[in-house]
């Protein structure tokens, strides 16, 4: 369940592990605020996307929107594990926020 707090209104998680909150890794992220993967964690990105594109490119993800979503997830150190990163993923969506499909 997740914690509402009175300076936004965005839910957050009430008990985050202790490696998610080192760098306020619980505060939401504007496009040009997301995380970049650190020197260290690029290979990382790059080796749970590459897990992981068959299953979500099945789902209509993009490949570039698939290399978004595992570059965040390593960098925000959200989560561990190819099957942790397929339900976030599929949690965040093939678009990133704030856009939409135009017709």
């Amino acid at each position: 369940m997740a914690t509402q707090y009175p300076d936004d209104d965005l839910p957050r998680e009430p008990d985050p592990p202790a490696r998610a909150t080192e760098v306020d890794k619980q505060d939401p992220a504007t496009p040009d605020d997301v995380p970049e993967p650190e020197a260290s964690e690029v290979e990382s990105a790059r080796l749970l996307a590459n897990q992981a594109r068959s299953e979500l490119g099945a789902a209509g993800f993009s490949d570039q929107r698939i290399d978004e979503l595992a570059s965040e997830f390593i960098a925000r150190d959200i989560g561990e594990g190819l099957e942790e990163f397929l339900r976030w993923a599929r949690a965040e969506g093939q678009l990133p926020q704030g856009t939409s499909e135009l017709f």
